[in-house]
Parts: structure tokens; C-alpha cells; sequence
């Protein structure tokens, strides 16, 4: 087992009702990154040839650097809109069968690719997709979406985000990363729920209108209190305490897991550097 090997900093918290949103910082060096990610990889996505399956997807990096792609990611269209299951690096031109999860219950047919809009699966889906029954807990949390976004006639989770979108601009107006930036901690309710790192400002900030929608999400209906500094610190340094233990390769990639039950930590390290850091509580 290891440490994370991070130091995170954080700052100020924003709060816009049941959401609050802090900027995290870290200690490592900085580095031009030397991988493509969100909309600005291209990457296709297409349904297996000849068997369509639920859980897979086949995933072929058109680039000629390698591409990140994050768990919880949506791949929309095909047939059924399906969410990765988990972080990955993917070498170019080497199609790769990619496990995923639905994120659209009720429908089975539709054309052969997906389209890559940016957009993530909030805190509440990734918390269960290292279960055994993750395909299960998915659709039970999509379906619970309904009390907040509304009805869906296949319980599409990108057509509730669809409809939350003068929500998350409400919720949302004024933030961005700010200067070195490299991660964000969002607190719902007054607890503290999803810390994401990047080894790089850039990277962070290609995702950020995902990250920020997929946050709205869990924080609609949900009390307006703010989360205060002194939980969300504590929230990154558990993060930081937290043994790692070696999880198998993910593309290029080496992931590493965390052993605290309360949290959720994923981590993707390549190049001798962690590129990529979830931290999810487990409950959301």
C-alpha cells in the first residue's frame, strides 16, 4: 500500500444555495499535458459489430497522443446512452472495448455511434459503479432524478440533464477554475460529496461544464445549507491519508484504489505522475 503522494490545498468555498464549491490546488510540479481530453479528443464510440451489448462499448482513440476519458463520462446515442465505468488512458488508434453502464433504461435501438458532449454522470451514479449490482443502483438513481428533472419516457439521465440546465446556470453563474487550479470539491447540503483532481489546469477546465452540471444535479431538492471550509479540508486531507493499493492497468494507465470505506478514491497514474483523482463519500 502507498499514499496518494498529494498535498491538496483548499480554498474559499462559493455557495449558491444547496451547492457549494471549492477550488483545490496541489503541490505537484507543473506540466504541459501530454494527452488530449474531453470534447477535444477525438474519440470514436460505437456499439460492438454485429452484437450490440449493454455493458460494452468499443472506444478507438483517432489521435496521435494518447486521450483521457473519465469514469462516469456519457457516451449518448447508439443504442441506449451508456456512462464508462472507469478511468482510462487510451493509446492511439487501438480500438478498446470499454466497460460501461446504461444510463437509459428504456430503449434498445437507434443507430450504431455516440456522440461525446463532455458531460459526466453526478456523484450519486459514480458512488455505486463499483458495485457488484452497479447496473441496478444506476437505473435506481436515474429513475429518482424524475422528483427533480422531470419525467423521461426512456429514464434518460442526459435527458434530465437536458432539462436542469437553467438550474446549473443559476447554481453555477460566476464560477470557474481559477489561476494554477487543478481541482474542485463540491459540498451539497452542508457535507462534503466529490473532490476531482487533474494534474493540470487545462484539464480541469475542459471538463469543468460537466463537472459543474453533473454537481447541479445532486444538489436540486436538497436543503439550502453551505459546507463549511473546515469539513471540506478535512473531506481532501482524509483523501490524502488514504492507502492506495494497486487496481490493474486501465489503457496506459495504472489505477490505484483507496481502502477507506467512507471514501471512494480512484486514481490514474502514468508518466510518474497521478493524472487523474476522484474522491467520492460514500454517501452522497
Amino acid at each position: 500500500m502507498a499514499k496518494l503522494g498529494l498535498r491538496l490545498h483548499v480554498g474559499q468555498g462559493t455557495a449558491h444555495g444547496p451547492l457549494t464549491v471549492f477550488p483545490v490546488w496541489t503541490d505537484a510540479p507543473t506540466a504541459a499535458p501530454r494527452y488530449l481530453t474531453s470534447t477535444g479528443a477525438p474519440v470514436d464510440v460505437a456499439e460492438r459489430s454485429g452484437s450490440p451489448a449493454v455493458d460494452q462499448l468499443v472506444v478507438t482513440n483517432r489521435a496521435d497522443r494518447p486521450v483521457l476519458l473519465l469514469a462516469g463520462e456519457l457516451l449518448e446515442g447508439g443504442w441506449q446512452t451508456r456512462a464508462l465505468t472507469t478511468t482510462t488512458l487510451l493509446a492511439p488508434d487501438r480500438p478498446t472495448v470499454a466497460r460501461v453502464v446504461c444510463v437509459e433504461q428504456g430503449r434498445w435501438h437507434g443507430g450504431q455511434t455516440h456522440a461525446r458532449r463532455g458531460r459526466r454522470a453526478p456523484a450519486t451514479v459514480l458512488r455505486v459503479l463499483g458495485r457488484e449490482d452497479a447496473q441496478q443502483g444506476v437505473w435506481e438513481q436515474v429513475r429518482g432524478y424524475e422528483q427533480v428533472a422531470g419525467p423521461s419516457a426512456t429514464d434518460s439521465l442526459a435527458e434530465r440533464l437536458n432539462s436542469i440546465q437553467l438550474a446549473t446556470q443559476r447554481l453555477t453563474q460566476g464560477l470557474r477554475p481559477l489561476a494554477g487550479q487543478r481541482g474542485v470539491l463540491v459540498g451539497v447540503a452542508g457535507r462534503p460529496t466529490w473532490l476531482e483532481i487533474f494534474d493540470t489546469r487545462r484539464s480541469l477546465v475542459a471538463h469543468w461544464p460537466g463537472l459543474m452540471q453533473a454537481a447541479t444535479m445532486d444538489a436540486l431538492g436538497r436543503p439550502a445549507v453551505r459546507t463549511p471550509g473546515a469539513l471540506a479540508r478535512s473531506f481532501a486531507e482524509r483523501v490524502e491519508r488514504t492507502p492506495m493499493v494497486l487496481s490493474g492497468s486501465s489503457g496506459l494507465g495504472v489505477r490505484l484504489r483507496g481502502s477507506d470505506p467512507r471514501v471512494r478514491s480512484d486514481a490514474l497514474h502514468w508518466d510518474d505522475r497521478t493524472i487523474h483523482l476522484t474522491a467520492i463519500a460514500s454517501e452522497v
